[in-house]
């Protein structure tokens, strides 16, 4: 198999693999959020993140799956700021707990 061929098929995997687990872990924290419970998501779900943002970094040095790798890095980023806010504005109200 060619290098040419082999670009084709992993970049754009690579970027609908970031965006979907991107979106998969924003539909988590929604339901985390809507159901009540106290889920802790610290070692999965930030490992999923991380994941999320490497392959869409990766997605982005290609031409053609380059607005798949930046909607991918965008949602990780996004949680990320997410999480910053709500600790930060958490922190706040209840500084020691």
């Amino acid at each position: 198999m060619e290098l040419g061929s082999i670009k084709k098929i992993i970049f754009p995997g690579l970027g609908w693999l970031s965006v979907i687990m991107g979106l998969l872990s924003l539909a988590i924290i929604n339901v985390t959020l809507l159901s009540g419970y106290d889920v802790p998501l610290a070692n999965t779900f930030s490992s999923w993140v991380l994941i999320s943002a490497v392959f869409g970094i990766i997605s982005v040095f290609n031409p053609k799956s380059r607005t798949l790798g930046l909607w991918g890095m965008s949602i990780s980023i996004f949680i990320g700021l997410f999480f910053v806010t709500i600790f930060g504005l958490g922190w706040t109200i209840v500084p020691f707990p």
